[in-house]
This record gives C-alpha cells, sequence and structure tokens, in this order.
C-alpha cells in the first residue's frame, strides 16, 4: 500500500499557490500535518449503541483509539446522508432540497463514474448550491476541495458521499471510484468497495474520503418515508453487520501510519440522535488518538463534536489553515486519564441523559405552567378574601399564618428553574423511570434552597428572599458556565447536544434565569441600602452585580452571549440611575445604549482575536461582519423570532399577554392587584426594578433567535417572588407601618433630574 506523504514539491507548489491566488489566504501551510495520509470514512445512522463484540472492528475503534459522539443537525431536524457530506464540504450547516410528497426523506446521493480515479461531477450539485443560496448558513460548498486544491494537496474520493465532501465549488471532484459495485447507497461488495480503495491509495492520495454507506432504521418509518426495500429493508442489526463487513474490508487496505476518522454524518430515519465517531493514527499538532474521547472547542464538552468540526480537522492534519468563514474546530483527543470503563461511561451518559431528557421537556413545562397558574388562582382568592370577623383574634391569626404559608410556596415555586439545573449533579437518566427520578433530583435541590430563603436571617425583610433565590440562582447559573456548562448539557432548561445550537454558555432559557436572578438579587440589596439613606451605596452595589452579570453572560467561554449584554447592561444602568434618584430621559438613554454597543464589541473583538480555532461564536460574527456576510446571520435570528412569535395561536397571543402584565405591574390598583401598590409603597426600589427587568425582557426577546421564550421563562423566577413580597407587605401592613420616602430615601439633588 502507498502513504501519500507531502513532498518537499508538494510544499513548494502550496506555497506558490498562496502567493498567486489573492483569495486563498486561508490556504497557508501550518507544521500542524500528520504523517501518512489522512483518511476520512463516512457513514451514516451508526451509533455506539450498535456495536457489541460481533464487529469486531467498530470494537477495536472503541477500546483503542478516540471515541465520542457526532452531532450531526443540519439544517433541519432530521439530517440526510447528503446533508452530511454536503456539511463536510462547506464547514457550514448545508442540505439537500425538500424532497416531493410521498417520497423518501432522503434522497440518496448520486455519482455517476465513466472513469474511475477521474474527474466526476456530482449528480444534483446544482440543486444543493441552490439550497445553500436559500438557506442563511451562508454555506459555500465544495470549499473543502478548492481549499485543498489551492493548497497543492491531492485528494481522493471513494463513493458517492465521498465525492460531494471533495468536489470544488463546480461540483466536480478530480479522482473518484465508484466504490465497489457502485450503488450510491454504498451496499456495493466489500472486497470490490476495497479494491477501489486501494486504487484510491496507489495514486498517493493526501487526503481519502470513503463513503461506506449508511444504515437506515426500518423502525423509524412514518408518512413521510415509504416502506424500505432493497438492503434499506434489512432489520437495524443486519445494516450494521453488513457495515462492519465494508469497514474491516476498508482497513485492512489502509497502511499503518495512516490517520483515520470515521464519522457517522446523518441520522438512520425520522429521530435526530447523537452519532458514532471514532479518530485512530496522528493528532493535527502532535499527540496520538488513543485511548481518550474526542472533542472539539467548538463543543467545549468531553466526548462531542459536531459535524462542522471535520473540515477544521482534515485541513489541519494536511498542515493546512482553514478558512476563516469555517465554524468548526479541530477534533482532538480529551480526557486522555480516563480508564476504559469511565470512558465508556461517559458516553453512555451522554446519550442517555440527552435522549432521556427529550420527552420529559414538554411535561415539565407544562407541569410548570399549570402549577404556577394555580398558584395565582390561589394567591387573588386568598388576597381578595376579607375577614367577616376582624375582631376576632382566631380569625385573624388565621389569616396571618395562611399570608406565612402561601409566601413561603410561592418563594419554592421561584426555586425550581435553578434547581432543574442543580439536578444533573445526581446521574437521573440511568434509571429505569427517568422521569420520575429527575423529579426527585429536582425536589432534592428545591428543598435547601427554599429552606434558606424562608428561613435565612433576611427573611423578616420585604425582599430578603427575593435577593437570596435571586443570588443562588445567579450563583448556580454563573459557576456552571465557567466551570464548562456541565450542568446545563442535557438539563429541562439548558442545552441540547442532538440540536447543536450550543454546547457551552447561556442559552436564552439559562440566561433567563441568570439574568432575572442577577437582576433581583440587586434589587433586594439596592432596596435594603436605600432604606438606610445610602441610595450611592445602592448604586454602587447595582453596578457590581450588574458588571458581573456580564461578564459571565458575555466572557468567551463562559455564557458565550451575544444578545445577553446588550439586554443587561441597560437594564442594571437604568435601575442604578433610578435607585440613585436620577431620572433617565433621551440623552441618558443614548449614553446607556453606546455603553451597551461599546462594551459589546469590546467582548467580539477580544475573542476574534484569539484566532481561529478558539472562537466562540462572538468571534466568528466578527468573522461574518469583516467578510461582509453579517446581514443572513441577522436575518436568521429575525426570521426564527418573528416564526415562533407567529407560529400558533397560542404564541400569537403571548405579545398581549405581556401587554396586560405590563399594566398590571404599572397600575396596579386600577387591576385589583392592592397588594403589589403595598409591595411598591413599602419598597424604595422595586417599582424600579419591575421597570429594569421590563428592559431587560424587551431587548431580550429583540435580540435573541427565539427570543419570545425569554420573558416566559423569567416570569416562573420573577413572578413567585413578587408575589411572596406582596403577600410580605401585607403582613407587615398591620403591625409596621410604611417607611415615608423622606424617612427611608434622600431626596435627590436637583442637578440629579
Amino acid at each position: 500500500m502507498i502513504a501519500g506523504a507531502a513532498s518537499t514539491g508538494t510544499m513548494a507548489s502550496a506555497t506558490a499557490a498562496v502567493a498567486t491566488d489573492p483569495a486563498s489566504t486561508s490556504t497557508a501551510t501550518t507544521d500542524t500535518a500528520v504523517t501518512g495520509p489522512v483518511v476520512l470514512l463516512g457513514t451514516g445512522g451508526l451509533r455506539w449503541n450498535d456495536v457489541t463484540a460481533e464487529q469486531p472492528a467498530l470494537q477495536n475503534l472503541l477500546d483503542t483509539g478516540s471515541s465520542g459522539w457526532l452531532a450531526v443537525r443540519s439544517i433541519r431536524s432530521t439530517t440526510c446522508p447528503t446533508d452530511g457530506w454536503l456539511a463536510v464540504s462547506a464547514g457550514a450547516r448545508a442540505g439537500d432540497a425538500d424532497v416531493a410528497r410521498n417520497q423518501p426523506l432522503c434522497r440518496d446521493p448520486e455519482l455517476t463514474v465513466t472513469d474511475p480515479g477521474e474527474a466526476a461531477g456530482v449528480t444534483g450539485w446544482r440543486r444543493y448550491v441552490q439550497q445553500a443560496a436559500n438557506d442563511d448558513y451562508d454555506a459555500q460548498l465544495g470549499l473543502l476541495g478548492d481549499t485543498l486544491a489551492a493548497a497543492g494537496k491531492k485528494t481522493a474520493a471513494v463513493g458517492a458521499g465521498a465525492a460531494i465532501a471533495l468536489a470544488g465549488q463546480d461540483g466536480q471532484a478530480p479522482h473518484v471510484w465508484a466504490g465497489g459495485a457502485g450503488n450510491a447507497s454504498g451496499t456495493g461488495d466489500p472486497k470490490a468497495l476495497a479494491s477501489d480503495v486501494d486504487s484510491a491509495l496507489a495514486t498517493g492520495p493526501d487526503l481519502l474520503a470513503v463513503d461506506l454507506g449508511t444504515i437506515v432504521d426500518p423502525a423509524q418509518q412514518n408518512d413521510k418515508w415509504p416502506a424500505l426495500t432493497g438492503s434499506y429493508g434489512a432489520s437495524r442489526a443486519d445494516q450494521v453487520a453488513a457495515l462492519e463487513l465494508r469497514l474491516e474490508a476498508v482497513l485492512a487496505e489502509l497502511p499503518t501510519a495512516a490517520t483515520v476518522y470515521v464519522a457517522s454524518l446523518a441520522d438512520s430515519g425520522t429521530k435526530s440522535e447523537l452519532r458514532l465517531l471514532a479518530a485512530s493514527g496522528s493528532v493535527p499538532g502532535g499527540g496520538t488518538y488513543a485511548d481518550s474521547l474526542l472533542g472539539s472547542s467548538s463543543t467545549r464538552q468531553d466526548g462531542l463534536a459536531q459535524t462542522t468540526d471535520l473540515f477544521p480537522t482534515l485541513v489541519s492534519a494536511l498542515g493546512v489553515t482553514a478558512p476563516d468563514s469555517v465554524v468548526g474546530s479541530v477534533v482532538r483527543p480529551a480526557a486522555t486519564g480516563m480508564s476504559d470503563g469511565d470512558r465508556n461511561r461517559k458516553l453512555l451518559d451522554l446519550d442517555e441523559a440527552g435522549t432521556a431528557v427529550n420527552p420529559i421537556v414538554p411535561y415539565f413545562f407544562m407541569g410548570l405552567i399549570i402549577a404556577q397558574v394555580l398558584l395565582y388562582l390561589v394567591v387573588t382568592l386568598v388576597l381578595r378574601r376579607r375577614s367577616r370577623s376582624p375582631e376576632e383574634a382566631l380569625v385573624a391569626s388565621r389569616r396571618v399564618l395562611l399570608l406565612r404559608w402561601l409566601r413561603r410556596v410561592a418563594v419554592v415555586f421561584s426555586c425550581v428553574p435553578a434547581a432543574t439545573f442543580l439536578a444533573n449533579l445526581v446521574p437521573w437518566w440511568r434509571y429505569e423511570h427517568a422521569g420520575l427520578a429527575l423529579t426527585g433530583a429536582v425536589v432534592l435541590f428545591v428543598v435547601p434552597m427554599a429552606l434558606i430563603a424562608n428561613l435565612g436571617p433576611w427573611r423578616h425583610t420585604l425582599l430578603g428572599p427575593m435577593g437570596a433565590v435571586g443570588g443562588m440562582t445567579m450563583l448556580v447559573l454563573g459557576a456552571d458556565v465557567m466551570t464548562g456548562s456541565h450542568l446545563q448539557l442535557s438539563s429541562m432548561m439548558g442545552l441540547r447536544a442532538v440540536v447543536a445550537g450550543r454546547f457551552y454558555g447561556f442559552g436564552n432559557p439559562a440566561f433567563s434565569v441568570f439574568a432575572t436572578g442577577a437582576l433581583l438579587l440587586a434589587v433586594a440589596v439596592a432596596d435594603t441600602l436605600v432604606r438606610r439613606g445610602r441610595s450611592l451605596a445602592a448604586a454602587a452595589a447595582i453596578a457590581v452585580v450588574g458588571s458581573a452579570a456580564t461578564i459571565i453572560d458575555g466572557m468567551p467561554g463562559w455564557g458565550s452571549d451575544f444578545g445577553g449584554p446588550p439586554a443587561i447592561i441597560p437594564a442594571f444602568a437604568v435601575l442604578a440611575l433610578l435607585a440613585y434618584g436620577i431620572k433617565v430621559n433621551w440623552r441618558r438613554a443614548l449614553i446607556i445604549t453606546g455603553g451597551t454597543v461599546a462594551v459589546i464589541i469590546l467582548l467580539c473583538v477580544l475573542d476574534w482575536l484569539r484566532g481561529p480555532d478558539d472562537r466562540t461564536h462572538l468571534g466568528r460574527f466578527v468573522q461574518t461582519v469583516i467578510d461582509g456576510d453579517a446581514w443572513p446571520v441577522l436575518r436568521r435570528k429575525a426570521t426564527q423570532n418573528l416564526r415562533i412569535l407567529f407560529g400558533s395561536y397560542l404564541s400569537a397571543l403571548l405579545p398581549v399577554a405581556v401587554a396586560f402584565v405590563v399594566l398590571v405591574l404599572a397600575r396596579p390598583v386600577s387591576w385589583g392587584v392592592r397588594p403589589l401598590q403595598v409591595a411598591y409603597d413599602r419598597s424604595p426600589v422595586l417599582r424600579s426594578g419591575i421597570i429594569a427587568f421590563g428592559v431587560m425582557m424587551l431587548i431580550g426577546f429583540a435580540m435573541n433567535d427565539s427570543g419570545s421564550s425569554i420573558p416566559a421563562v423569567a416570569a416562573t423566577v420573577a413572578l413567585p417572588l413578587l408575589i411572596a413580597a406582596s403577600v410580605r407587605a401585607l403582613e407587615l401592613a398591620d403591625t409596621d407601618p410604611p417607611v415615608q420616602p423622606t424617612e427611608t430615601t434622600s431626596e435627590p439633588e436637583p442637578s440629579r433630574g
């Protein structure tokens, strides 16, 4: 067998290509190249769950190489084989066009090879390019093939999917073999496939891509997928056994010095799941893929990578720098010190947690909404209830006891969101009844949080429990993102690896919970200080909490949240000004806006300066702006927001519900919410806090895709605590008269207004 190593002439031609092509600055060579050829063996539908002792080739990859899960999500919820190969080609999400009605869910990749080893065009390439132009992911199909060609690297493709990955922008792959019997699904004779691989290796390619074929699960059929026939009609186990034979045949042809990546690039049916990823050989830049998990800086999670990571991994292994437009990062060994058992357990946990949480989430949110609605109904009945005999001590004492328990129950509800993240400290997904186990884990953490809030030394103050819950919530979410976002992954309000939208940092629900907790903490602290006549100290405390929240939320590698700081900074600035006694006019609003923009730009530029492989989406957005492609990103976010907002009658009612809540909070007495007005009268900062909360929700909604979820999730923390404060105000009303403003706050100087 012949290994295609880069020669001195090849390196020289790569340097010449960089110097002569003004558009190929991304093709500069580096010192990360590995010895021997780089080989990508692509399949679809394969999972580590399919691997048993009956598949020695796959089992050997798990035991001796580096293993992980691949998030294959593309432009639709189900990823087809063509979509996966196109993502390798573009280094970005891409996919085939939708199929016609009553047609199979996915089209097979198609290829016609007239002369084996010569150039061949990919069937359907124009359709792929048109679909990429219609999508908002700025996918440049053929980028991998053109990048390697500009660097003087020789490629070889065996099979239709491999030709898609290595084709240039014109849809032509330079050296192509059909892949066995030429069946586009890759289900031909293993010996014929091995023969094509042997022929391809004989040409000395730097990169060899082989399409091993796809597993289609007969159990995953619906009205969009007609009855499966031929090899696809076989059982899943039989399809895995056939793929094992093809893999064994190909591996037997590869030189021992080869660096091999085995990637399952597509789903096996209508169900989106994590797929198999394995690597063996040399690591770009040094090291070996062996006895470790796989990870990348695009996921920052041990054992997880995504399809878009394969582009930078392949070019880096060949000593070529990836174009800045590529969104992934190099796949490298992670958690190298783990035993085989611990490594396999980690893989199982990642998959089982992600699979188990999906069916639980709808029931959780439904239950949370119903429970909170019941809480609001009970609150309405209790607070509107009038004692027939107020002079009777027994009746009065019962009412006080009822109010006390109502306040404590409201605090319990506000602890639930943070507890859903803490629940991941317990491996609930390993139990037979995962839903019950998860519920128990949430209760396990709600109880101590509620006890701290309700029984701590701050329990006697109006906003003490609010500050305690807000502080604990901020601490839980902040500590999690600072230590790797492990609690958020596969939590009910957190991140979904299978969706591949985020793997670390704050998603919209987590941002809502975190930012709301931080703001309520600041409100409670400021309220105490203003009551003591220390309005300047209150403003300073708000600034400290707001700065910490902004840094945690926006720092690359921590919160890494592009849409969070634009909401947090103005909200805390408004709260600080109001707490200090300064009105917010148009001039000050413009100053706040300018300062917010400056902070966002600073965070994004600092992330961009770290280099393509280490950037989060903050830095990648800067590169998008530099490339002139920012508009598709902004349009996609706006489109997703509008689609969610007006996608159903229920979601379309959200603006009406928000408007109603705003009216109630602004004029509670007019709407019969007297306890809230009593709380306003007793707190010099609470009304200002509600205004700041409204500012944060409005901007958060506008700045984030799926932003309509932000107010709804934030309300699960804020409204119960607002109820608790209102009830506490009623409890204090009879025994402790409201403190007049002249006694609690320093009158603002005329110059402040």
